[in-house]
Protein backbone atom coordinates (compact mmCIF):
# COMPACT_ATOMS: atom_id res chain seq x y z
CA UNK A 1 0.00 0.00 0.00
CA UNK A 2 1.25 3.47 -1.02
CA UNK A 3 -0.60 5.61 1.31
CA UNK A 4 2.70 7.13 2.98
CA UNK A 5 2.47 11.16 2.00
CA UNK A 6 5.52 13.27 3.24
CA UNK A 7 4.92 16.00 6.00
CA UNK A 8 6.56 19.09 4.08
CA UNK A 9 7.71 21.91 6.16
CA UNK A 10 4.50 22.02 7.67
CA UNK A 11 4.67 24.48 10.84
CA UNK A 12 6.25 26.94 8.80
CA UNK A 13 3.27 27.02 6.37
CA UNK A 14 0.65 27.07 8.86
CA UNK A 15 3.02 30.27 10.40
CA UNK A 16 2.50 31.95 7.10
CA UNK A 17 -1.13 30.59 6.55
CA UNK A 18 -1.76 31.97 9.71
CA UNK A 19 -0.08 35.47 9.21
CA UNK A 20 -2.60 36.12 6.24
CA UNK A 21 -5.63 37.04 8.68
CA UNK A 22 -9.17 36.20 8.34
CA UNK A 23 -10.86 37.70 5.08
CA UNK A 24 -14.18 37.32 3.70
CA UNK A 25 -14.34 34.71 1.08
CA UNK A 26 -14.97 36.50 -1.95
CA UNK A 27 -17.84 35.90 -4.09
CA UNK A 28 -17.64 32.86 -6.67
CA UNK A 29 -19.58 33.30 -10.17
CA UNK A 30 -19.53 29.35 -10.80
CA UNK A 31 -20.83 30.10 -14.65
CA UNK A 32 -17.80 32.23 -15.06
CA UNK A 33 -15.48 29.95 -13.37
CA UNK A 34 -16.55 26.80 -15.12
CA UNK A 35 -16.01 28.78 -18.83
CA UNK A 36 -12.87 30.10 -17.79
CA UNK A 37 -11.73 25.97 -16.80
CA UNK A 38 -13.05 25.44 -20.39
CA UNK A 39 -10.43 27.97 -21.81
CA UNK A 40 -7.86 26.54 -19.66
CA UNK A 41 -7.95 23.29 -20.30
CA UNK A 42 -7.49 23.84 -24.10
CA UNK A 43 -3.72 25.22 -23.16
CA UNK A 44 -1.31 22.19 -22.71
CA UNK A 45 0.66 21.80 -19.82
CA UNK A 46 4.52 21.98 -19.83
CA UNK A 47 4.41 20.09 -23.47
CA UNK A 48 7.41 18.83 -24.41
CA UNK A 49 10.30 20.06 -27.41
CA UNK A 50 12.12 17.48 -28.99
CA UNK A 51 15.94 18.13 -28.14
CA UNK A 52 15.24 20.81 -25.81
CA UNK A 53 11.97 19.46 -23.30
CA UNK A 54 11.49 15.64 -22.19
CA UNK A 55 7.99 14.43 -22.81
CA UNK A 56 6.94 13.76 -19.28
CA UNK A 57 3.76 11.98 -20.48
CA UNK A 58 5.39 8.82 -21.80
CA UNK A 59 3.14 6.94 -19.53
CA UNK A 60 0.21 9.00 -18.27
CA UNK A 61 -3.25 7.44 -19.17
CA UNK A 62 -5.57 10.65 -18.17
CA UNK A 63 -5.70 14.21 -19.10
CA UNK A 64 -8.24 17.18 -18.37
CA UNK A 65 -6.06 19.16 -20.31
CA UNK A 66 -5.53 18.70 -24.02
CA UNK A 67 -2.23 17.07 -23.77
CA UNK A 68 0.91 16.85 -26.61
CA UNK A 69 2.11 13.67 -27.40
CA UNK A 70 5.97 13.09 -28.64
CA UNK A 71 5.24 11.36 -32.09
CA UNK A 72 7.66 10.87 -34.99
CA UNK A 73 8.39 12.82 -38.07
CA UNK A 74 8.33 10.96 -40.95
CA UNK A 75 10.53 11.55 -43.98
CA UNK A 76 8.86 13.87 -46.57
CA UNK A 77 5.71 14.42 -45.03
CA UNK A 78 4.14 17.71 -45.94
CA UNK A 79 2.04 17.72 -42.90
CA UNK A 80 -0.20 15.37 -40.36
CA UNK A 81 -3.96 13.89 -39.94
CA UNK A 82 -4.59 14.12 -36.37
CA UNK A 83 -7.84 11.70 -35.76
CA UNK A 84 -9.55 11.21 -32.21
CA UNK A 85 -11.76 8.70 -32.22
CA UNK A 86 -14.00 8.07 -29.06
CA UNK A 87 -17.15 5.74 -29.09
CA UNK A 88 -18.72 5.81 -32.78
CA UNK A 89 -17.51 9.59 -33.28
CA UNK A 90 -14.61 10.78 -34.88
CA UNK A 91 -12.79 13.93 -34.44
CA UNK A 92 -9.87 15.24 -37.34
CA UNK A 93 -7.52 18.17 -37.58
CA UNK A 94 -4.87 18.92 -39.93
CA UNK A 95 -0.85 20.20 -38.68
CA UNK A 96 2.35 20.51 -39.71
CA UNK A 97 4.04 18.80 -36.83
CA UNK A 98 3.54 15.31 -35.44
CA UNK A 99 4.02 17.03 -31.79
CA UNK A 100 1.21 19.28 -32.12
CA UNK A 101 -1.25 19.89 -28.97
CA UNK A 102 -4.86 18.46 -29.88
CA UNK A 103 -6.31 21.95 -28.58
CA UNK A 104 -8.57 22.36 -31.63
CA UNK A 105 -10.38 19.20 -31.29
CA UNK A 106 -10.64 18.63 -27.52
CA UNK A 107 -13.49 20.68 -27.04
CA UNK A 108 -15.42 18.05 -29.22
CA UNK A 109 -14.10 14.89 -27.44
CA UNK A 110 -16.67 13.61 -25.30
CA UNK A 111 -15.34 12.13 -21.69
CA UNK A 112 -14.18 9.01 -21.58
CA UNK A 113 -11.88 6.69 -23.58
CA UNK A 114 -9.89 7.61 -26.89
CA UNK A 115 -7.95 6.44 -29.23
CA UNK A 116 -5.71 9.43 -31.34
CA UNK A 117 -4.21 8.43 -34.60
CA UNK A 118 -1.47 10.50 -36.23
CA UNK A 119 -1.13 10.27 -40.05
CA UNK A 120 1.91 11.87 -41.99
CA UNK A 121 0.95 12.87 -45.69
CA UNK A 122 2.86 13.95 -48.61
CA UNK A 123 2.13 17.38 -50.39
CA UNK A 124 -0.46 15.27 -52.74
CA UNK A 125 -2.27 14.62 -49.22
CA UNK A 126 -1.44 10.98 -49.62
CA UNK A 127 -0.31 8.88 -46.40
CA UNK A 128 3.06 8.01 -45.84
CA UNK A 129 4.63 5.81 -43.23
CA UNK A 130 2.88 3.91 -40.57
CA UNK A 131 0.00 5.21 -38.15
CA UNK A 132 0.99 6.29 -35.06
CA UNK A 133 -1.30 5.12 -32.24
CA UNK A 134 -1.90 6.21 -28.47
CA UNK A 135 -4.99 5.95 -26.30
CA UNK A 136 -6.01 7.45 -23.42
CA UNK A 137 -8.80 8.28 -21.07
CA UNK A 138 -10.47 12.15 -21.53
CA UNK A 139 -11.28 12.95 -17.58
CA UNK A 140 -14.36 15.35 -16.68
CA UNK A 141 -13.19 18.71 -16.08
CA UNK A 142 -13.92 20.94 -13.08
CA UNK A 143 -17.54 21.74 -12.89
CA UNK A 144 -18.62 23.29 -9.47
CA UNK A 145 -20.22 24.38 -7.05
CA UNK A 146 -19.56 21.04 -5.81
CA UNK A 147 -21.52 19.82 -2.46
CA UNK A 148 -20.11 21.83 0.89
CA UNK A 149 -18.50 20.36 3.60
CA UNK A 150 -21.57 20.26 6.40
CA UNK A 151 -18.93 21.47 8.78
CA UNK A 152 -16.53 24.76 9.41
CA UNK A 153 -12.50 23.57 8.12
CA UNK A 154 -11.44 24.37 12.25
CA UNK A 155 -14.02 22.62 13.53
CA UNK A 156 -13.25 19.87 11.16
CA UNK A 157 -9.38 19.80 11.44
CA UNK A 158 -10.20 19.79 15.50
CA UNK A 159 -12.34 16.64 14.93
CA UNK A 160 -9.77 14.90 13.34
CA UNK A 161 -7.21 15.40 15.93
CA UNK A 162 -8.67 14.72 18.51
CA UNK A 163 -9.96 11.36 16.94
CA UNK A 164 -6.12 10.60 16.12
CA UNK A 165 -5.76 11.09 19.44
CA UNK A 166 -8.50 9.38 21.13
CA UNK A 167 -7.92 6.04 18.48
CA UNK A 168 -5.23 3.02 20.34
CA UNK A 169 -2.74 4.05 17.85
CA UNK A 170 -3.00 8.05 19.48
CA UNK A 171 -3.30 6.44 23.29
CA UNK A 172 0.00 4.21 22.27
CA UNK A 173 1.97 6.82 22.90
CA UNK A 174 0.36 7.69 25.90
CA UNK A 175 3.04 6.03 28.18
CA UNK A 176 6.69 6.08 26.75
CA UNK A 177 8.90 6.74 23.94
CA UNK A 178 8.47 2.78 22.62
CA UNK A 179 6.16 2.82 19.92
CA UNK A 180 3.07 0.05 20.70
CA UNK A 181 3.91 -2.39 18.03
CA UNK A 182 -0.07 -2.68 18.24
CA UNK A 183 0.00 -0.03 15.23
CA UNK A 184 1.51 -1.80 12.18
CA UNK A 185 3.18 1.61 10.48
CA UNK A 186 4.58 2.60 13.85
CA UNK A 187 7.80 0.64 11.57
CA UNK A 188 7.76 3.90 9.34
CA UNK A 189 9.78 5.78 12.33
CA UNK A 190 9.97 9.09 10.76
CA UNK A 191 6.66 9.78 9.57
CA UNK A 192 4.19 7.98 11.84
CA UNK A 193 6.32 9.19 15.02
CA UNK A 194 6.41 12.83 13.64
CA UNK A 195 2.64 12.95 12.21
CA UNK A 196 1.90 11.99 15.88
CA UNK A 197 3.83 14.58 17.38
CA UNK A 198 2.66 17.25 14.96
CA UNK A 199 -0.98 16.26 15.57
CA UNK A 200 -0.16 16.15 19.17
CA UNK A 201 1.49 19.63 19.59
CA UNK A 202 -1.58 20.91 17.49
CA UNK A 203 -4.43 19.76 19.47
CA UNK A 204 -2.18 21.11 22.61
CA UNK A 205 -2.11 24.85 21.27
CA UNK A 206 -5.95 24.54 19.99
CA UNK A 207 -7.84 22.73 22.09
CA UNK A 208 -7.01 23.71 25.90
CA UNK A 209 -8.50 20.84 27.90
CA UNK A 210 -5.87 18.34 25.52
CA UNK A 211 -3.58 20.08 26.07
CA UNK A 212 -1.35 18.32 28.92
CA UNK A 213 -2.24 15.06 27.46
CA UNK A 214 -1.37 16.00 24.32
CA UNK A 215 1.34 17.55 25.09
CA UNK A 216 2.99 14.22 27.08
CA UNK A 217 2.22 12.11 23.76
CA UNK A 218 4.11 14.64 21.80
CA UNK A 219 6.85 14.32 24.13
CA UNK A 220 7.27 10.71 23.99
CA UNK A 221 7.10 10.64 20.17
CA UNK A 222 9.79 12.96 20.13
CA UNK A 223 12.28 11.37 22.67
CA UNK A 224 11.35 8.57 20.72
CA UNK A 225 13.13 9.60 17.27
CA UNK A 226 15.65 11.17 19.60
CA UNK A 227 16.49 7.55 21.02
CA UNK A 228 16.67 5.81 17.84
CA UNK A 229 18.58 8.42 15.92
CA UNK A 230 22.15 8.65 15.07
CA UNK A 231 24.28 10.17 17.36
CA UNK A 232 26.50 13.40 17.14
CA UNK A 233 29.42 12.35 14.78
CA UNK A 234 27.60 9.50 13.21
CA UNK A 235 27.65 9.45 9.37
CA UNK A 236 24.11 10.10 9.59
CA UNK A 237 24.05 12.14 12.81
CA UNK A 238 20.81 13.01 14.05
CA UNK A 239 18.92 11.43 11.52
CA UNK A 240 16.25 9.14 13.16
CA UNK A 241 15.49 6.20 10.92
CA UNK A 242 13.13 5.43 8.02
CA UNK A 243 12.64 2.11 9.29
CA UNK A 244 11.95 0.93 12.56
CA UNK A 245 12.36 -2.96 13.13
CA UNK A 246 11.76 -3.09 16.79
CA UNK A 247 14.06 -3.99 19.78
CA UNK A 248 13.31 -7.16 19.21
CA UNK A 249 11.85 -7.12 15.39
CA UNK A 250 8.58 -6.75 16.33
CA UNK A 251 8.12 -5.42 12.79
CA UNK A 252 8.59 -8.05 10.17
CA UNK A 253 6.96 -6.85 6.87
CA UNK A 254 8.17 -7.26 2.89
CA UNK A 255 9.01 -3.44 3.25
CA UNK A 256 11.28 -3.40 6.11
CA UNK A 257 12.91 -6.74 4.60
CA UNK A 258 14.01 -5.51 1.21
CA UNK A 259 15.21 -2.18 3.14
CA UNK A 260 18.04 -3.99 5.86
CA UNK A 261 20.48 -1.62 6.20
CA UNK A 262 18.55 1.26 4.50
CA UNK A 263 16.93 4.45 4.97
CA UNK A 264 15.09 7.77 3.10
CA UNK A 265 17.77 10.15 2.88
CA UNK A 266 15.09 13.13 3.10
CA UNK A 267 12.44 11.48 6.01
CA UNK A 268 14.51 13.27 8.81
CA UNK A 269 13.03 16.63 7.45
CA UNK A 270 9.68 15.58 9.05
CA UNK A 271 11.24 14.19 12.32
CA UNK A 272 12.97 17.98 12.41
CA UNK A 273 9.69 19.58 11.65
CA UNK A 274 8.12 18.00 14.61
CA UNK A 275 11.03 18.76 17.25
CA UNK A 276 10.78 22.24 16.03
CA UNK A 277 6.72 22.45 16.53
CA UNK A 278 7.57 20.55 20.46
CA UNK A 279 10.04 23.28 20.90
CA UNK A 280 7.72 26.16 19.54
CA UNK A 281 5.34 24.53 22.77
CA UNK A 282 7.95 24.04 25.20
CA UNK A 283 11.00 26.05 24.67
CA UNK A 284 13.11 22.79 25.54
CA UNK A 285 16.02 23.40 24.14
CA UNK A 286 16.85 19.98 23.38
CA UNK A 287 14.36 19.97 20.37
CA UNK A 288 15.23 22.88 18.87
CA UNK A 289 19.24 21.55 19.23
CA UNK A 290 18.30 18.20 17.61
CA UNK A 291 16.67 19.62 14.61
CA UNK A 292 19.42 22.01 13.87
CA UNK A 293 21.72 18.94 14.25
CA UNK A 294 18.85 17.60 11.51
CA UNK A 295 19.73 20.29 9.47
CA UNK A 296 23.77 21.03 9.54
CA UNK A 297 23.78 16.70 8.53
CA UNK A 298 22.18 17.53 5.65
CA UNK A 299 24.43 20.60 4.85
CA UNK A 300 27.58 18.38 5.35
CA UNK A 301 26.44 15.75 3.17
CA UNK A 302 25.25 18.04 0.08
CA UNK A 303 26.70 16.61 -3.02
CA UNK A 304 29.03 19.34 -4.96
CA UNK A 305 26.14 19.59 -7.73
CA UNK A 306 23.66 20.59 -4.60
CA UNK A 307 22.06 17.07 -4.63
CA UNK A 308 21.38 14.31 -2.20
CA UNK A 309 20.88 10.91 -2.73
CA UNK A 310 17.48 9.26 -1.99
CA UNK A 311 18.67 6.21 -0.28
CA UNK A 312 21.48 5.42 1.25
CA UNK A 313 23.16 2.85 3.61
CA UNK A 314 22.30 3.61 7.34
CA UNK A 315 25.71 2.60 9.09
CA UNK A 316 27.84 4.08 6.51
CA UNK A 317 25.50 6.92 4.93
CA UNK A 318 26.79 5.78 1.27
CA UNK A 319 24.45 6.07 -1.16
CA UNK A 320 22.69 2.78 -2.37
CA UNK A 321 22.26 3.83 -6.16
CA UNK A 322 22.59 7.20 -8.59
CA UNK A 323 19.08 8.10 -7.89
CA UNK A 324 19.04 12.10 -6.52
CA UNK A 325 16.49 13.11 -3.77
CA UNK A 326 13.70 15.93 -4.48
CA UNK A 327 15.22 18.50 -2.00
CA UNK A 328 11.98 20.58 -1.18
CA UNK A 329 11.99 19.05 2.35
CA UNK A 330 15.39 20.00 2.75
CA UNK A 331 15.36 23.63 1.97
CA UNK A 332 11.81 24.48 3.51
CA UNK A 333 13.70 22.96 6.65
CA UNK A 334 16.19 25.54 5.76
CA UNK A 335 14.15 28.17 5.10
CA UNK A 336 12.06 27.40 8.34
CA UNK A 337 15.31 27.57 10.78
CA UNK A 338 16.32 31.23 9.37
CA UNK A 339 12.78 32.86 8.72
CA UNK A 340 11.44 31.77 12.52
CA UNK A 341 14.27 31.18 14.43
CA UNK A 342 17.01 33.83 12.81
CA UNK A 343 19.67 30.97 12.01
CA UNK A 344 21.69 31.48 9.22
CA UNK A 345 24.13 29.55 7.40
CA UNK A 346 22.38 27.48 4.93
CA UNK A 347 22.18 30.36 2.23
CA UNK A 348 24.31 28.45 -0.25
CA UNK A 349 22.85 25.16 0.52
CA UNK A 350 19.67 26.35 -0.50
CA UNK A 351 20.92 28.29 -3.87
CA UNK A 352 22.65 24.80 -4.75
CA UNK A 353 19.67 22.84 -3.62
CA UNK A 354 17.55 25.10 -5.63
CA UNK A 355 19.24 25.17 -8.80
CA UNK A 356 19.75 21.54 -8.57
CA UNK A 357 15.32 20.78 -8.79
CA UNK A 358 15.46 23.11 -11.14
CA UNK A 359 18.22 21.58 -13.94
CA UNK A 360 16.82 18.04 -12.89
CA UNK A 361 13.46 18.33 -11.76
CA UNK A 362 10.97 21.29 -12.19
CA UNK A 363 12.68 21.87 -15.93
CA UNK A 364 11.42 18.35 -17.74
CA UNK A 365 8.80 17.89 -15.15
CA UNK A 366 10.73 14.69 -13.35
CA UNK A 367 8.07 14.14 -10.61
CA UNK A 368 9.25 10.78 -9.89
CA UNK A 369 7.67 9.02 -7.30
CA UNK A 370 10.14 8.53 -3.80
CA UNK A 371 8.05 6.46 -1.78
CA UNK A 372 9.90 4.44 1.05
CA UNK A 373 7.77 1.23 0.52
CA UNK A 374 8.31 1.26 -3.60
CA UNK A 375 11.47 -0.23 -4.91
CA UNK A 376 13.62 2.77 -6.75
CA UNK A 377 16.41 0.79 -8.36
CA UNK A 378 13.64 -0.89 -11.32
CA UNK A 379 11.75 2.28 -12.06
CA UNK A 380 12.57 4.41 -15.49
CA UNK A 381 12.26 8.06 -15.28
CA UNK A 382 7.86 9.31 -15.78
CA UNK A 383 7.41 5.82 -14.81
CA UNK A 384 5.52 6.39 -11.73
CA UNK A 385 5.12 9.94 -11.37
CA UNK A 386 3.29 11.30 -8.49
CA UNK A 387 1.88 14.90 -7.37
CA UNK A 388 3.63 14.30 -4.38
CA UNK A 389 6.90 15.37 -5.19
CA UNK A 390 5.71 17.99 -7.39
CA UNK A 391 3.87 19.63 -4.73
CA UNK A 392 6.93 19.83 -2.38
CA UNK A 393 8.51 21.97 -5.52
CA UNK A 394 5.43 24.26 -5.33
CA UNK A 395 5.44 24.56 -1.74
CA UNK A 396 9.14 25.57 -1.61
CA UNK A 397 8.73 27.96 -4.37
CA UNK A 398 5.27 29.97 -2.72
CA UNK A 399 6.91 29.85 0.62
CA UNK A 400 10.58 31.45 0.39
CA UNK A 401 10.78 34.28 1.15
CA UNK A 402 10.52 35.88 -2.33
CA UNK A 403 9.28 34.80 -5.55
CA UNK A 404 10.45 35.43 -9.05
CA UNK A 405 7.62 35.51 -12.16
CA UNK A 406 9.43 31.98 -13.13
CA UNK A 407 8.57 30.68 -9.61
CA UNK A 408 5.33 31.39 -10.60
CA UNK A 409 4.72 30.46 -13.25
CA UNK A 410 5.77 26.97 -12.67
CA UNK A 411 3.93 26.63 -9.86
CA UNK A 412 0.80 27.23 -12.00
CA UNK A 413 1.77 24.75 -14.39
CA UNK A 414 2.54 22.38 -11.46
CA UNK A 415 -0.70 23.26 -9.95
CA UNK A 416 -2.72 22.19 -13.01
CA UNK A 417 -0.32 19.18 -14.09
CA UNK A 418 -1.48 18.00 -10.61
CA UNK A 419 -5.17 18.34 -10.86
CA UNK A 420 -4.59 16.79 -15.12
CA UNK A 421 -2.76 13.60 -14.25
CA UNK A 422 -4.34 12.75 -10.59
CA UNK A 423 -7.55 15.02 -9.64
CA UNK A 424 -11.42 13.01 -10.35
CA UNK A 425 -13.81 16.28 -10.66
CA UNK A 426 -16.39 13.38 -11.45
CA UNK A 427 -16.06 9.69 -12.00
CA UNK A 428 -15.10 9.00 -15.31
CA UNK A 429 -16.04 5.31 -14.79
CA UNK A 430 -19.29 3.57 -13.28
CA UNK A 431 -17.43 1.73 -10.22
CA UNK A 432 -15.73 5.14 -9.24
CA UNK A 433 -19.30 6.38 -8.82
CA UNK A 434 -19.82 4.59 -5.44
CA UNK A 435 -16.23 3.95 -4.50
CA UNK A 436 -15.53 6.45 -1.98
CA UNK A 437 -18.04 5.63 1.02
CA UNK A 438 -17.99 7.27 4.81
CA UNK A 439 -20.22 4.78 6.64
CA UNK A 440 -23.95 5.25 5.36
CA UNK A 441 -23.27 8.18 3.41
CA UNK A 442 -21.78 7.82 -0.42
CA UNK A 443 -19.41 10.25 -1.20
CA UNK A 444 -18.24 10.17 -4.84
CA UNK A 445 -15.97 12.52 -6.05
CA UNK A 446 -13.68 15.05 -6.11
CA UNK A 447 -11.14 13.12 -4.86
CA UNK A 448 -7.18 12.93 -5.80
CA UNK A 449 -4.73 9.59 -6.63
CA UNK A 450 -1.68 9.44 -5.24
CA UNK A 451 0.62 7.82 -7.72
CA UNK A 452 0.94 6.17 -11.04
CA UNK A 453 1.13 2.98 -9.26
CA UNK A 454 -1.12 3.50 -6.26
CA UNK A 455 -4.67 4.65 -8.12
CA UNK A 456 -6.22 4.83 -5.11
CA UNK A 457 -7.78 8.13 -3.85
CA UNK A 458 -5.98 9.32 -0.35
CA UNK A 459 -6.82 12.05 1.96
CA UNK A 460 -3.39 13.75 2.02
CA UNK A 461 -3.39 13.71 -1.91
CA UNK A 462 -7.16 15.48 -1.98
CA UNK A 463 -5.04 17.91 0.64
CA UNK A 464 -2.22 18.10 -1.29
CA UNK A 465 -3.74 19.34 -4.44
CA UNK A 466 -5.92 21.74 -2.52
CA UNK A 467 -2.72 23.38 -1.10
CA UNK A 468 -1.53 24.24 -4.44
CA UNK A 469 -4.35 25.92 -5.02
CA UNK A 470 -4.68 27.99 -2.17
CA UNK A 471 -1.07 29.18 -2.87
CA UNK A 472 -1.89 30.08 -6.28
CA UNK A 473 -4.59 32.17 -5.21
CA UNK A 474 -2.76 33.95 -2.39
CA UNK A 475 -0.49 34.96 -4.95
CA UNK A 476 -2.56 35.78 -7.40
CA UNK A 477 -5.89 36.11 -6.43
CA UNK A 478 -7.37 33.18 -8.87
CA UNK A 479 -10.96 32.75 -7.91
CA UNK A 480 -10.50 29.40 -10.52
CA UNK A 481 -7.99 28.26 -8.08
CA UNK A 482 -10.09 29.14 -4.66
CA UNK A 483 -12.83 27.40 -6.31
CA UNK A 484 -10.72 24.07 -6.96
CA UNK A 485 -9.34 24.25 -3.53
CA UNK A 486 -12.74 24.25 -2.11
CA UNK A 487 -14.35 21.81 -3.32
CA UNK A 488 -11.30 19.62 -2.66
CA UNK A 489 -11.07 20.73 1.34
CA UNK A 490 -14.83 20.21 1.29
CA UNK A 491 -13.88 16.49 -0.08
CA UNK A 492 -11.66 15.98 3.29
CA UNK A 493 -14.75 16.90 5.62
CA UNK A 494 -17.14 14.80 3.45
CA UNK A 495 -15.09 11.65 3.91
CA UNK A 496 -14.43 11.84 7.79
CA UNK A 497 -16.36 9.77 9.92
CA UNK A 498 -19.59 11.28 11.23
CA UNK A 499 -19.62 9.81 15.15
CA UNK A 500 -15.37 10.22 15.84
CA UNK A 501 -13.97 12.99 13.32
CA UNK A 502 -11.58 9.99 11.89
CA UNK A 503 -9.90 11.41 8.73
CA UNK A 504 -9.72 7.99 6.60
CA UNK A 505 -6.26 7.64 4.41
CA UNK A 506 -8.01 5.45 2.04
CA UNK A 507 -11.29 6.82 1.65
CA UNK A 508 -12.53 3.79 -0.58
CA UNK A 509 -10.80 1.17 1.63
CA UNK A 510 -13.64 -1.22 3.36
CA UNK A 511 -11.15 -0.71 6.51
CA UNK A 512 -10.88 2.95 6.38
CA UNK A 513 -11.59 3.97 9.54
CA UNK A 514 -9.52 1.03 11.49
CA UNK A 515 -6.17 2.19 13.11
CA UNK A 516 -4.79 -0.60 11.12
CA UNK A 517 -5.47 1.63 8.01
CA UNK A 518 -4.61 5.09 9.55
CA UNK A 519 -1.10 7.44 8.35
CA UNK A 520 -0.56 9.37 11.25
CA UNK A 521 1.81 11.76 8.83
CA UNK A 522 -1.57 12.02 6.36
CA UNK A 523 -4.07 12.45 9.08
CA UNK A 524 -1.81 15.48 10.28
CA UNK A 525 -1.24 16.81 6.66
CA UNK A 526 -5.14 17.06 6.08
CA UNK A 527 -5.83 19.08 9.53
CA UNK A 528 -3.17 21.56 7.91
CA UNK A 529 -4.35 22.11 4.89
CA UNK A 530 -8.08 22.41 6.82
CA UNK A 531 -6.64 25.19 9.12
CA UNK A 532 -4.92 26.78 5.67
CA UNK A 533 -8.14 26.87 4.01
CA UNK A 534 -10.21 28.42 7.23
CA UNK A 535 -7.03 31.03 7.45
CA UNK A 536 -8.07 31.97 3.80
CA UNK A 537 -11.81 32.51 4.04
Amino acid sequence: MKKSLPIFAAALCLLLAGCTGKQSAPELNYDELNALALEEYLQPIHPGVRGETPFWNKFATKYIYAPVFDFDDVENAAGYTYTAVAGEQSYSFNNESPRAAISDIWTEIPVGPVTLTVQANDAQGEPLGELQTVSFEKDNPFHGPYEPAPIGYRESAIRAAKALHDSPLGRSWANGSKPDTIYFYNCYACKIWSGIAQTECFLAREVPEYHDEALRRAINACDGLISCAQKEGAPLAFFPPTYYYGENNEFNTSVLRFNVGKTMFLEPTYAANALLDLYDLTKEQKYFDHALGIARTYQKLQAEDGSWPVKVNWETGEPINDARCLPADILMLANRLKVKYGIDGFEDMVAKGEKWMWDNTISGFHFDGQFEDVPIEDKVPYQNLTHCTAGDCLEYLMTKPEQTERDLAACKEIARWAEDQFTRWHSAIEYEADALSAVDSVFTTPFVFEQYHWKNPVDASIAKVAINFMHIYKKTGDKLCLAKARALVDSLIKIQHPETGMMPTVPNSETQFEQDDIWANCVYYSIRTLMMMDSLI
